[in-house]
This record gives C-alpha cells, sequence and structure tokens, in this order.
C-alpha cells in the first residue's frame, strides 16, 4: 500500500467532506497507528484485542471510528458488529471542575518571563473557563467574530455557535500583533493545539502530568465549568466573577 499518496488523498476526501480539521488529523493518526496491515475483519479484531490493555475503552472507540470512515473510503467490508463486540462499553466520566478560586490561583503563577506573554496566558485562562470553548475553538478565534456581547464560534463539524461573553473579558478582546487573531504569538501567527499553547510556563501541561492525561484535550474538561449551569445563571456569575478579576 502507497501509504502516503493514500493518506493524502484520503485527507482530501475528507475535506471535501467538510470534516473539522481536528477530525481530520485524528482520522489521520488512527490510520497511521493502524500500520501497514490489511484491513479485514478479523484483523480488526486481532488490533482491538491487543490494544484493549494499552487504551481506555473510550479511546479504542475513537480509533476504531476513525478506521471504520476509512474503510468507507475505501470501500471495503467490514463485518463491524464482529469488530465493536470486542470493545467494552463504557460511560464518559463526569469529570471535577476548578473552582473560581482554584483559577486564580493558577493565574497567579508565573512562569512567563515576558509579561505580555503571562497576561495572554491568563486570558486564554479566563476564556477557557467562563465561556466553555475548546482549545481548537479558541486558537481560532478572529476579532471580527465578536458583535455586540456575542462571538462567534466556529465548533467542530463546521458548526456556527454564538456565546455570551461577560463584560470584563469584553474590554479585553484586542491584540497588538495582530488585527486578524485573537490569541498569537508575538509575531502575530495564530497559536495552534499541536505545538501546545503552554510549552513556555507550564501551567496546563503541569496539571496535565500531575493529573496523567495524554492530552491537553483532556484536561481542560478539568477547567470547563458546567455548560447549562453557567448559562442558567450567568449574570449572577459574572456580576461575582468581575469582582474577583479585578
Amino acid at each position: 500500500m502507497k501509504k502516503n499518496n493514500n493518506l493524502t488523498n484520503y485527507e482530501k476526501w475528507l475535506e471535501n467532506n467538510d470534516l473539522a480539521t481536528n477530525t481530520i488529523l485524528n482520522y489521520l493518526q488512527a490510520i497511521k497507528l493502524y500500520g501497514n496491515k490489511q484491513l479485514t475483519t478479523n484483523k480488526l479484531r486481532n488490533y482491538v484485542k491487543k490494544n484493549l490493555e494499552n487504551y481506555q475503552a473510550s479511546s479504542l472507540y475513537t480509533k476504531i471510528k476513525a478506521l471504520t470512515v476509512y474503510t468507507r473510503y475505501k470501500k471495503i467490508k467490514i463485518d463491524w458488529k464482529k469488530v465493536l463486540r470486542l470493545i467494552p462499553k463504557y460511560q464518559y466520566k463526569l469529570f471535577p471542575t476548578l473552582d473560581i478560586l482554584e483559577l486564580e490561583r493558577l493565574k497567579i503563577v508565573k512562569f512567563e518571563q515576558r509579561e505580555w506573554i503571562y497576561q495572554r496566558n491568563n486570558l486564554i485562562l479566563d476564556f477557557l473557563f467562563y465561556t466553555g470553548v475548546r482549545i481548537s475553538e479558541l486558537i481560532n478565534i478572529k476579532l471580527t467574530d465578536y458583535s455586540d456581547k456575542t462571538l462567534k464560534i466556529h465548533g467542530k463539524g463546521n458548526k456556527v455557535r454564538f456565546i455570551l461573553v461577560p463584560n470584563f473579558l469584553i474590554s479585553k478582546l484586542t491584540n497588538p500583533y495582530s488585527d486578524i487573531y485573537l490569541f498569537t504569538n508575538r509575531c502575530g501567527k495564530p497559536l495552534t493545539r499541536i505545538t501546545n499553547l503552554y510549552k513556555k510556563n507550564g501551567k496546563l501541561e503541569t496539571i496535565q502530568k500531575q493529573l496523567g492525561h495524554s492530552s491537553l484535550d483532556t484536561t481542560m474538561r478539568y477547567i470547563h465549568n458546567d455548560y447549562d449551569s453557567f448559562y442558567n445563571d450567568y449574570s449572577k456569575l459574572w456580576k461575582n466573577e468581575t469582582i474577583l478579576a479585578k
């Protein structure tokens, strides 16, 4: 199998089907992890059996889901019932979240040598905490996405939603290094999820290691407030937090 050519064509196929960038990256990674093995029902069953101890059921299911898309692209028939029945049923964990005081303590810790990086990273923490956006969504926020106290977010699957922005964050919707993106490096280039937003200051990376997470996306689930509860009483919450944020 000509791996590079196949993956390049597959990537274009995914893009033409309007899949989100992160979804495409995850699908391509799943194919690379599977390797050059043939895509047959028995091979896939052996792959699952081999990796039952290496991955949690939810992670393994995600990898298999990516392979189902790839076999559909390759027009390969697989008896997925025989494959999926090997993966134990699982229930998503309910993660505890950081409370307000813990967020403020986290922001006080300063690893950055440059003040503007310190301020930018704290703003990132505030956005993740108070709006519930994902990292992949946050790094793509454009200055033009804000209008009338709402922010347009381009989410997974090219879905667009509008979120309310608390007053104390509205005044911070500026970037001296870019006229396009809200969060960039000093050269005005947008941040990327792959290069680790916190590589130099270690804030979330430290938490990630302490919690044993393989991805910062998992860590993010710990610092997001419960989305429904947040919006049920957002005005009261923002009023209280404006005092703490000063």
